[in-house]
């Protein structure tokens, strides 16, 4: 006489083997949320650098003769601001920790940002045009840039 009681082998390995595929699914959808809770933070990070670089330059006085012409540079233009707009290009990179503490000993791995900037003068009665760009590597090790620009009003 047969029983009809209980599971089957074959009904058994089937119910494992959903659980196993169920399981793969939620290992894979949290470890996606982990990347994406990195990449956030990384470009939240760069922001931050970017934000810290146009504030320090957001202290500076503007000041010096609205006469000159665009690229003029004297000692009664903001020395600030005309040395660094000497050329117009962008400044070399500096690595930076995620506090923006500069490293100019090399790259350490706590040191994952390179912010650079440049200020432009625009032309007479025109304002800065400064902008930071902080690059990182993303997981994948993709290069990733975060930039800001920001116009400076002269003071007179």
């Amino acid at each position: 006489m047969r029983r009809n009681s209980g599971f089957t082998l074959v009904e058994v390995l089937v119910a494992l083997l959903l659980g196993a595929i169920g399981l793969l699914g939620t290992l894979a959808v949290q470890q996606a949320m982990i990347s994406a809770s990195k990449t956030a933070n990384d470009s939240a990070v760069a922001l931050r650098l970017a934000s810290q670089k146009l504030e320090e330059f957001s202290t500076v006085l503007t000041t010096g003769d609205p006469n000159l012409p665009t690229g003029y540079s004297t000692p009664n233009v903001d020395q600030f601001y005309s040395s660094l707009m000497a050329t117009g290009t962008w400044t070399a990179g500096m690595p930076v920790n995620a506090e923006g503490i500069e490293s100019a000993t090399g790259k350490a791995p706590e040191y994952r940002w390179t912010r650079i900037w440049r200020v432009v003068n625009v032309g007479y009665a025109q304002p800065y045009v400064i902008s930071v760009a902080v690059t990182y590597l993303s997981d994948t090790g993709n290069p990733k840039t975060v930039r800001l620009d920001m116009e400076r009003r002269k003071s007179w």
